[in-house]
């Protein structure tokens, strides 16, 4: 009968600790950005599923600006953007570019999510929630702090018992 304090305080520690793991993951994730270490972020980012993503999202991003401009040009543009999405893409997903997107910023971003030179910091212009959205995936919405707009998300996976960075949504498509 002694062991049954000890059995459901241990059960207790790991349920507390699984459900944890995904925001001890984003911290180490953004760590490892920051640092620019290759070989961790190779460990937490599930590259082939990032890259599928974007692809995705930029692709959706042109089809909307086409179906607003529907005209000939907006087609050329489509095609030709097809042409440069997977470079684009490519060039994206590197050790710098996940740093960009765990600063809420993409890797477009002129600023570079650097602190600017009048003291202010990225974390001051973007609004932070993390949450579950389902027991094998986690999302950090990144939002405007002025506007409240949701500007982008990180999509976590579980894989194991680990969790690792396997998409992002910008935009609108951020509040899926």
């Amino acid at each position: 009968m002694k062991k049954f304090p000890l059995f459901a305080l241990v059960l207790f520690a790991a349920a507390g600790w699984l459900y944890f793991t995904p925001y001890m993951a984003v911290n180490k994730l953004q760590a490892a950005a920051e640092r620019g270490d290759s070989e961790a972020l190779n460990d937490m980012v599930d590259f082939p599923a990032l890259r599928t993503s974007l692809k995705g999202e930029v692709q959706s991003t042109v089809a909307r600006g086409i179906s607003r401009d529907n005209n000939h040009f907006s087609a050329i543009g489509a095609a030709v953007a097809g042409v440069i999405v997977e470079p684009m893409v490519n060039a994206a997903v590197t050790p710098e570019g996940i740093s960009l997107l765990m600063k809420g910023r993409t890797p477009t971003d002129n600023e570079g999510g650097e602190d600017s030179g009048d003291g202010k910091s990225w974390r001051d212009d973007v609004k932070i929630a993390r949450r579950y959205e389902a027991s094998d995936k986690f999302v950090v919405q990144y939002r405007d702090r002025e506007s409240g707009d949701q500007q982008m998300a990180l999509v976590m996976r579980r894989d194991g018992l680990r969790w690792r960075l396997s998409g992002v949504r910008f935009g609108a498509d951020a509040a899926k």
